[in-house]
């Protein structure tokens, strides 16, 4: 971690824990093991979401977090992150009749139940798990984790795959790289998605083929692993689909992106690194199923075991605004179900922590359940352009949905024939 983190960690912590004169209750392994199943507790995981979600940052041999823990990570309050507020907020958990807070160390957990206090939950509703996560493993007590973690990685991976040479580095973004060429990860290549979708198909992606060729440039073939990052996470999301979709056997993105490898501590460069091309692609076995055409979307709306779902903004989703300056059609596809966004058609807060990783996944669960998004049903994805699309289905498979899939021609195709139904305003559910 580089120093000026460091110090600014550690005045942080000494302001977090100095603002506060409350001394917590803190409880052993046993205490805590009773009360979490007791109505009206929260459990809450202070830890970074990569932790939360079931990578092993600390060496335990166990992985993931306490049963239906939530995760508020302590790094969100020592940062100060924007949003990290709005976040806390919606975990609801001042309505809880007791909350325990737990970390790596106690120390992690005292900051985030400080910043309860700070954001008005009572004192008196709140206790410290004294020792720790490790403990609880130890124990050999029972523990959840995202189903599929594995394909969404912490920044420490990517820097260990670097340092063993057995990684491609891809950042994802539309055009020449403007952002890459500024600061990216050391051996990182530039992938200008242009390679994958053009504005002449109404950026829906590129038959296979050529997508494939334009792989091979960039050194991607069916065997090399590969991680994609980008500024956003969306870009890194489209570009993961069509990797997997035509069969690259190991594709992950960076949990956070770009963000969460300075947050790591870890160096950029600027100086840009030009691709090794390949000469052939490999025996693949293409995921024909993952990205679907019109003929399949009518065919899930049908079903009622499928769920056509809206990623999109409320106000697109209802029909106040398009969204797009292209896109002037205003609605959803009749039938459709929501499954939230952001703010904007560029933005995924609703699926982001403050630090912008994954959000704590079973609260993505939680909405998707309310419009009926369920890991049973058959689900496919769509938004305007299928940007934001991508991204909730790659979520959708780290959750274990098995027959989740994108629909890449969105609100902007199907709603550029009048033929195709729509639908405006509040649905009733």
């Amino acid at each position: 971690m580089a120093f000026r983190t460091i110090v600014y960690t550690f005045f942080a912590l000494l302001i977090s824990t100095a603002a506060f004169a409350t001394t917590f209750p803190q409880l052993d392994t046993a205490q805590v093991d009773t009360l979490r199943s007791q109505q009206g507790t929260r459990i809450v995981d202070a830890r970074n979401p990569n932790a939360f979600n079931g990578w092993a940052l600390q060496g335990e041999k166990r992985t993931g977090h306490l049963p239906a823990a939530t995760n508020l990570s302590a790094s969100w309050v020592t940062q100060d992150l924007p949003r990290t507020a709005e976040v806390t907020a919606a975990k609801n958990l001042s309505a809880a009749k007791s909350i325990i807070v737990y970390g790596y160390t106690l120390e992690q957990a005292t900051i985030v139940a400080n910043w309860l206090v700070e954001q008005g939950v009572s004192a008196s509703q709140i206790s410290l798990y004294k020792d720790s996560f490790a403990a609880w493993v130890q124990a050999g007590l029972p523990l959840e984790r995202l189903p599929h973690y594995e394909g969404i990685v912490p920044a420490q991976w990517v820097q260990k795959r670097i340092a063993e040479k057995n990684i491609l580095v891809v950042e994802a973004s539309w055009g020449e790289g403007k952002v890459y060429n500024q600061n990216h990860i050391p051996t990182a290549v530039h992938l200008n998605t242009d390679l994958l979708e053009s504005e002449a198909r109404r950026w829906n992606y590129l038959p296979a083929d050529e997508i494939r060729t334009n792989l091979l440039s960039i050194g991607v073939t069916a065997d090399t692993p590969v991680v994609l990052y980008g500024e956003a996470g969306i870009d890194a999301a489209r570009a993961a689909v069509a990797m997997r979709s035509l069969g690259v056997k190991d594709v992950r993105i960076l949990n956070g992106g770009l963000s969460a490898w300075k947050a790591a501590g870890f160096k950029t460069e600027r100086t840009e690194v030009t691709p090794t091309p390949a000469t052939t692609f490999g025996t693949a076995t293409p995921d024909t199923s993952l990205i679907i055409d019109i003929k399949e979307a009518k065919r899930i709306l049908k079903d009622k075991n499928g769920e056509l779902v809206s990623i999109r903004t409320w106000d697109e989703y209802i029909g106040e605004t398009t969204g797009y300056s292209y896109i002037k059609p205003k609605g959803r596809i009749k039938g459709a179900t929501w499954g939230h966004a952001g703010k904007d058609s560029y933005n995924m807060d609703d699926f982001r922590n403050p630090d912008n990783t994954m959000r704590d996944y079973t609260e993505i669960a939680a909405f998707w359940k309310e419009w009926g998004i369920t890991p049973d049903k058959e689900v496919s994805f769509y938004c305007g352009t299928g940007w934001r699309a991508s991204e909730a289905l790659l979520y959708a498979q780290a959750m274990g949905f098995t027959q989740a899939s994108l629909y890449d021609d969105g609100w902007h195709i199907w709603s550029m024939n009048p033929a195709n139904p729509t639908a405006t305003g509040t649905p009733v559910k």
